[in-house]
């Protein structure tokens, strides 16, 4: 497809998903509510990612900040505390799940309202931090592209950190030691996370299918990508999935908030989007438990030698106690 059949196709495809969108709205001859279970699944999934990256960047900030006071056994306590974390949110994650099974008690008062916060301040923040200010300064498709300059840059990087954590420990500055780590622990799981972004359009476009245009956008941006191969999105592309992004999070916030037939509607099967919170928890998890091991240098066969080690100087100590 060329370039300027290309712009007619979007422009026709728009049109006509809208026109569709009004109509359906208007005789209500397709119910697509439940359809719109699926982007809660899709959000849900990449806030359970982002719990994780939330916790590799406080932990991030809290070394920045007390470099010059923490010593090796503060950071000690600090790595096996960020470690444990990932568990505690796992079981949480399990106990919502359990918690929101039917019958389910409305909340009410203040527990009401912390509840609507939470909800708010996760929709908008994922739309926010992974669509709409990535496609803004131009950064969206970089998930996809990882091209040779990104990997060279990225192993300079990775370079770099390792020299540094050398001098720092040399110097016994073991806080800037793991500051490195954890730099690189947050650039992982942020580049996982905004690939997870691109490649959950279509899962989004199916969750918004009721809102045709939005659909056709998201489904459209997703093939040129992957697809079409086109080259970068037009201006007029990303300003589109912005205004869809932005639409998207308005409908699911007022229908969260004023109880909207598009929340109604799947009210009776809402538990289930905590699943998928504890499966974006556990696929981050792992990847971060995995980075963890790698950066700190933890082998099978380190392991096995310590093991090993540490069985032969307790022979060793209980032939010593027995001779004497």
């Amino acid at each position: 497809m060329k370039l300027k059949h290309y712009d007619i196709f979007y422009i026709i495809g728009l049109a006509l998903t809208t026109i569709f969108m009004i109509l359906e709205l208007i005789f209500q001859f397709i119910s697509l509510n439940f359809t719109f279970l699926i982007f809660f699944w899709t959000m849900k999934l990449l806030s359970g990612f982002g719990l994780i990256i939330t916790v590799a960047n406080g932990i991030l900030w809290i070394l920045n900040r007390f470099t010059e006071k923490f010593s090796k056994k503060h950071v000690q306590l600090l790595v096996i505390f960020q470690v444990i974390v990932p568990g505690i949110l796992t079981g949480y994650a399990i106990y919502t799940i359990i918690s929101s099974l039917p019958p389910v008690t409305p909340l009410t008062g203040l527990d009401y309202w912390v509840d609507l916060l939470l909800f708010l301040y996760g929709i908008l923040s994922l739309i926010i931090s992974l669509y709409i200010f990535p496609l803004i300064r131009e950064e969206f498709q970089e998930a996809v592209e990882q091209g040779l300059f990104t990997r060279i840059k990225r192993g300079g990087k990775k370079a770099g950190r390792k020299l540094k954590k050398r001098y720092f420990n040399w110097r016994g500055k073991y806080a800037k030691v793991q500051i490195q780590d954890q730099m690189s622990l947050g650039e992982v799981l942020e580049i996982w996370r905004n690939q997870f972004a691109v490649y959950l359009l279509i899962p989004i476009a199916i969750g918004s299918l009721i809102f045709t245009p939005v659909a056709f956008i998201c489904i459209i941006f997703w093939l040129k990508i992957f697809v079409f191969d086109k080259g970068e999105p037009k201006l007029y592309e990303r300003i589109a999935l912005i205004a869809s992004m932005v639409w998207i999070a308005a409908i699911v916030s007022l229908s969260y908030a004023f109880d909207l037939v598009f929340y109604t509607s799947i009210k009776p099967l809402f538990w289930t989007i905590q699943i998928f919170n504890l499966v974006g928890i556990l696929i981050s998890s792992a990847i971060f438990i995995y980075q963890f091991i790698k950066l700190k240098g933890i082998t099978i066969k380190k392991i096995r030698e310590e093991i090993k080690d540490r069985k032969a100087a307790d022979t060793k100590e209980a032939e010593t106690s027995n001779t004497t």
